[in-house]
């Protein structure tokens, strides 16, 4: 189903579109107008921001960016650390679109804005006894966020979560307004569910979800050798088992997830929370950028954790960092953690990098969305972190270099939140549609409307330094 694009808004005078924006706008002489991502590590200052109420003032930037010439980029929180809601020209937040439009418990479906936060989701699911099926690790982001970059959890027999999606309402650059589904102009929705926002402007998204459910989390710390050894078991023995690699010390701590019909109990207490888990942690990885023995710190975590599922499918992500995360074909994450192991272990002696681990390690089920890094696989994601303690910066281009060579060989695909140096011919060769992609977003935006640097940059191959919009301290 389209919509056509309102064509007396097309025949307005321009004064009156910058009078009917102007109560939404921050300025570009205005400190509001400046945007920086949640980690501090990249940073723009658009010509301006909007700050939209409601669907028609969305249609109003585009008509005025059509004019204006300019790009609009679309941004929820942003939490991607890399500079993929970065723009110089139009930004576009979606904080005010953050509505629940419809909750149907009987058919466990929900429609919601896409500028909703995951967080703000989650009470609204609760209240009607329903809750999503699989989550990543943070819930801060936006809906349209998770959809567009596929973000995922863990669990070997659990898509990305864009494949909860069940349809989508989009804003085209020319202004229609598009209903799409799997199977209502299906190209567009499997292009859409991990499009980067280049697609259009997702308006409203219709998500399957379940009823409310527990979770127990157990772990269990192993050796480096039992778990590559027995990864199949590990990760067959729950429904959603992820992995924190810690290799100074050569072990990994092995989260067991399944749903339970147990109490709820919580694992958690103030000590750990509040001061061993976030304050001494921090303490010993500032001291850990000068001193290598403080880098050997121990696995901090309860033995176990039962609660409502989003609380044990969350973290904090506690500090700010650098961070990177790449997934690759399942069959391959034996010989993959391997290589790693023995990087680590070279690079650990190179008083030039300090290690802030732990390596989370999870698993996804195939999809057939077209960008999604689990497209036609079995998929192990293993990411790295190196943390900013107090907001000090720390050395981590040669870690991740290394890192990525190393997942690359292993026929890496970057999670597309973050940041990651690959461009078209990359991902012709490891996308088997991305020339479909390419091709539709000729037809659904031929005059670029929707892309920005990052798009540029690495979708069509144009020599726009990564680090255009890096902070520097």
């Amino acid at each position: 189903m389209t919509v056509q694009a309102d064509t007396a808004l097309q025949n307005a005078p321009l004064r009156d579109l910058y009078e009917i924006l102007e109560p939404i706008t921050a300025s570009s002489s205005s400190s509001s107008a400046n945007f920086t991502n949640w980690a501090e590590t990249f940073v723009c200052t658009p010509l301006a921001i909007f700050e939209p109420q409601n669907e028609y003032h969305c249609e109003v930037i585009l008509e005025l960016a059509r004019r204006e010439g300019k790009v609009v980029r679309v941004a929820g929180v942003g939490h991607s650390p890399s500079d993929i809601a970065c723009t110089n020209e139009f930004m576009l937040r979606t904080t005010r679109l953050n509505r629940v439009l419809m909750v149907d418990k009987d058919k466990r479906r929900v429609i919601a804005q896409g500028g909703i936060t995951l967080h703000d989701l989650h009470v609204t699911l609760a209240e009607h006894g329903l809750a999503m099926i699989n989550l990543g690790s943070i819930s801060d982001q936006t809906l349209a966020g998770i959809v567009t970059t596929a973000s995922h959890g863990t669990g070997i027999d659990y898509g990305v979560m864009s494949t909860q999606v069940v349809s989508l309402t989009l804003l085209l650059a020319n202004g229609s307004r598009v209903y799409c589904s799997r199977d209502e102009q299906p190209d567009l929705f499997l292009a859409t569910t991990c499009g980067l926002g280049s697609t259009g402007l997702i308006l409203s998204i219709e998500l399957e979800v379940e009823p409310s459910f527990r979770l127990k989390e157990v772990f269990e710390s192993r050796s480096f050798e039992d778990t590559v050894t027995n990864l199949r078991s590990h990760v067959q023995s729950a429904e959603h088992t992820r992995m924190f690699w810690f290799p100074a010390t050569d072990r990994v701590c092995v989260s067991l997830i399944n749903r339970t019909h147990e109490s709820k109990r919580s694992g958690e207490n103030w000590f750990y929370d509040s001061f061993m888990g976030f304050h001494i942690v921090q303490l010993l990885l500032f001291l850990g950028i000068y001193l290598r023995t403080f880098n050997n710190w121990a696995v901090l975590l309860t033995s176990w954790l039962l609660n409502d599922s989003h609380r044990v499918f969350n973290m904090d992500c506690r500090y700010l960092q650098h961070t990177t995360e790449w997934a690759i074909p399942y069959e391959n994450t034996e010989p993959c953690l391997r290589e790693l192991h023995q990087y680590f272990h070279a690079i650990l002696a190179d008083p030039r990098e300090r290690l802030h681990f732990p390596i989370e390690i999870r698993f996804s089920a195939p999809d057939n969305i077209w960008l999604s890094p689990s497209y036609n696989q079995q998929t192990c994601w293993i990411g790295i972190i190196q943390y900013k303690p107090y907001g000090f910066n720390v050395p981590y281009r040669k870690l991740f270099d290394g890192f990525e060579r190393i997942l690359s060989h292993h026929q890496g695909r970057p999670h597309w939140a973050k940041a990651h140096k690959l461009g078209p011919e990359d991902f012709h060769r490891l996308y088997p549609r991305f020339g479909d992609f390419l091709q539709l977003l000729q037809k659904v935006d031929p005059t670029g409307l929707f892309r920005n640097e990052y798009m540029q940059r690495h979708v069509f191959g144009q020599p726009i330094d990564r680090r255009v919009f890096k902070r520097r301290k």
